[in-house]
């Protein structure tokens, strides 16, 4: 591989060659000096052999001439792709020619993906890529700033140490995705691979790749099979631990009805009664206590929860001790899960900022992993409040939620992954907003609704009943489904 000195002198080349170019005709002296400048490029830019070449070699012995070329364009210079776990390189058509990429720092790898500095959006790939109306597919540090990858990131992920990032960026499109309900039979054949543990970064990198029209995503192995087969999501599926099939489907079409899932639990269905509830803690538990007596009782003697979402509640140990409910997630936001005592192990649990602020600050999605003790049949609960209100240098409208949404929905996905899910919260938007659209238009089902406040549920549960509460003096009536789980 060249040395690190001879790439940054060629990068340093490359960049006079196009401040020469933008000289003009003025400076017609400068020509022969390009044509030397270009002349000690060529002679920099040494092939790679042997393993420095990783994807130009494709089997032992063979030697690879992909050295860095001086792209025509402007005066970045091309480093060969040495992430061989990655995908197959994206079309053109995929995202934006990169002289149109803001901040670019110097290297452009192919495949959409590019060394960018990334601290004006908060040292965050997802950031940069909205920027300029693409999506974050992938995200990375470089080694030494050229293409290889020294450790793969989230695109989520702000990276406080370093300006430089590998950011891999694609076009915004109208392709949704589902998932069939386990892994199908036969998958296709594999047009690429990518290792990721995120399920919506590895829909992505099909999404930038005209051969594949479905994946095989493992969450477990941290791998993502991209394949050319077309699902409809009607396929047979078997239920494994590992691996599950998603495909392509068009925004906004109808819902897919499926054979019944072959989920874990021997065929036992698991019956579970889902509530979602905000305290209004300000007045209720603080300004006017006499009202918490009124909620306490309603939650205990009415709502009876197996699984309770909770938003504004200051105090998670105040209703345990109260209600007799146990804590289930963690509480950010003044949100978060709690159960009914015993009816449930608790697997995974945590909390992540949707990048949805409003005026009183960071909004959350909550989350735990749920497993019957009976039967272990295991599904998952998140939970949310979105922001509503305008100040402290912050505004929250339609788009904000709705970019609040996407980033909860990553979370789900990745964590979830295929299994089954309900989702509670009071998302302080109408059903027709572009948010709550978000879920339904991506294969979850509306369980109830009363004024802001929602459960969705995804396809392994079937609805047996749902309806809404007494207020009991909060500002807002509590909603419950009773969903079962196939």
């Amino acid at each position: 591989m060249p040395q690190k000195s001879h790439l940054r002198a060629s990068t340093k080349i490359a960049r006079d060659v196009q401040l020469t170019f933008r000289l003009g005709e003025g400076c017609k002296k400068s020509v022969a000096a390009m044509w030397n400048v270009l002349l000690v490029t060529l002679a920099l830019c040494h092939p790679v052999h042997g393993g420095e070449c990783q994807r130009g070699q494709r089997s032992p012995g063979q030697e690879c001439n992909a050295g860095p070329t001086l792209l025509q364009y402007g005066s970045r210079v091309r480093q060969p792709d040495v992430l061989a776990t990655d995908v197959e390189e994206m079309t053109a058509e995929a995202c934006a020619p990169f002289e149109e990429w803001p901040n670019v720092d110097g290297v452009t790898c192919g495949g959409c993906r590019a060394l960018v500095d990334t601290s004006p959006y908060g040292g965050r790939c997802d950031a940069y890529c909205e920027s300029f109306g693409h999506k974050c597919v992938a995200a990375a540090e470089e080694k030494a700033e050229t293409c290889e990858v020294l450790e793969r990131k989230r695109c989520d992920e702000e990276i406080a140490d370093t300006s430089d990032m590998l950011c891999t960026c694609q076009r915004e499109t109208d392709v949704c995705w589902d998932g069939v309900g386990g892994l199908v039979e036969e998958e296709g054949n594999e047009v690429g691979k990518l290792e990721t543990a995120s399920l919506e970064e590895c829909e992505r990198a099909c999404n930038g790749n005209d051969a594949c029209k479905s994946v095989t995503f493992c969450k477990s192995w941290g791998t993502c099979f991209l394949k050319d087969k077309r699902l409809s999501g009607t396929e047979d599926a078997q239920s494994n631990d590992h691996c599950g099939s998603y495909f392509k489907k068009p925004c906004g079409s109808a819902p897919i009805s499926r054979p019944p899932w072959s989920g874990g639990g021997g065929g036992k269905k698991l019956k579970v009664r889902v509530v979602s509830y905000n305290l209004y803690w300000w007045n209720a538990f603080g300004q006017n206590p006499w009202k918490s007596d009124h909620i306490i009782r309603n939650i205990k003697n009415k709502l009876k929860p197996d699984s309770i979402g909770l938003q504004e509640c200051d105090e998670p140990h105040t209703i345990r001790d109260r209600a007799g409910l146990e804590r289930a997630s963690k509480f950010d936001g003044a949100q978060g899960i709690m159960v009914k005592p015993g009816a449930f192990r608790k697997g995974d649990s945590g909390s992540r900022d949707i990048q949805a602020t409003g005026k009183w600050g960071p909004r959350y999605v909550t989350w735990v992993e749920l497993i019957d003790p009976k039967s272990d049949r295991t599904f998952w609960h998140f939970n949310t409040h979105w922001c509503v209100h305008n100040g402290n240098g912050r505004v929250c409208n339609e788009e904000v939620r709705y970019g609040g949404a996407k980033h909860m929905l990553d979370v789900i996905k990745e964590k979830a992954s295929d299994m089954p899910v309900v989702i509670t919260g009071d998302f302080n938007a109408n059903l027709d907003e572009r948010g709550p659209q978000h879920f339904l238009k991506n294969g979850f089902k509306l369980a109830e609704n009363a004024w802001v406040d929602c459960i969705f549920y995804s396809h392994h549960w079937e609805l047996a009943r749902h309806g809404t509460g007494d207020a009991a003096h909060s500002d807002h009536r509590p909603i419950f489904a009773e969903l079962v789980l196939k």
